[in-house]
């Protein structure tokens, strides 16, 4: 499995957006105050992985006023 850490413009999005991947079929967990690690059981590598994140992030974001997330490193 890959993972990526995703960084949030706020908190409070945090679990929403960990409840979302769980449900999107990824495995994903809150490690710090605006961060959250994913990992993307069927990707089959890193640029797979980082481009199914940000695609499924992008979606998010469009379903939340002013939420705003990116990959990290």
């Amino acid at each position: 499995m890959i993972s990526v850490t995703v960084h949030l413009s706020g908190a409070d999005l945090v679990d929403d957006l960990v409840d979302a991947l769980r449900l999107g079929g990824c495995l994903a967990w809150r490690t710090g105050p605006r961060t959250c690690r994913v990992e993307h059981v069927v990707a089959l590598d890193e640029q797979e992985a980082r481009v199914e994140v940000a695609f499924f992030l992008r979606a998010w974001e469009a379903r939340r006023d002013g939420a705003q997330a990116s990959l990290v490193g």
